[in-house]
């Protein structure tokens, strides 16, 4: 029971323990939101699940919902092979692109604070957790370790 209760960090990839606890936390809960449907149902005499009408609003924004589907995939998948800041900022822009609306990309004002907001607060998070708290962040081709200044921009 108590290798159970035990978890191993390894310095290089700590920064997936708290992932793994979240989504074992979310199963679990989600177990329990099914028991206490489940037997509610039951005792009203209703079946456990039903076909939902819809899960979709009617005239829902179909770019933007599919869109951002796509880039968040896109992002995990490239997370680990390119480097937390360097993904970052490239996707934290196009999410900006994305959700500014089609009348803001022809803006060159637009396009220019959507960069300035990506570098800022992407590099601002990776020397934070990199430096400052000495967190791990997914690492990739385009980390950067400066060792004479102790700084890691993941």
């Amino acid at each position: 029971m108590a290798e159970l209760l035990r978890i191993n960090v390894v310095h290089s990839t700590q920064h997936k323990i708290f992932p793994t606890i979240t989504i074992w936390i979310l199963v679990i809960l989600g177990i329990i939101i099914l028991l206490v449907e489940g037997r509610a149902k039951a005792k009203a005499g209703k079946p456990l699940f039903t076909k939902p009408k819809s899960i979709f609003v009617e005239n829902y924004d179909k770019l933007k919902f599919w869109g951002c589907i796509a880039l968040m995939v896109a992002y995990f998948s490239l997370l680990d092979v390119i480097g937390f800041t360097v993904t970052s900022i490239l996707f934290v822009y196009l999410f900006n692109t994305l959700f500014g609306g089609l009348d803001r990309l022809k803006n060159k004002k637009y396009h220019l604070n959507s960069i300035i907001i990506s570098l800022v607060s992407v590099i601002s998070i990776s020397l934070l957790f990199g430096t400052v708290f000495d967190i791990t962040l997914p690492d990739g081709i385009c980390t950067i370790w400066i060792k004479s200044l102790g700084i890691t921009i993941f």
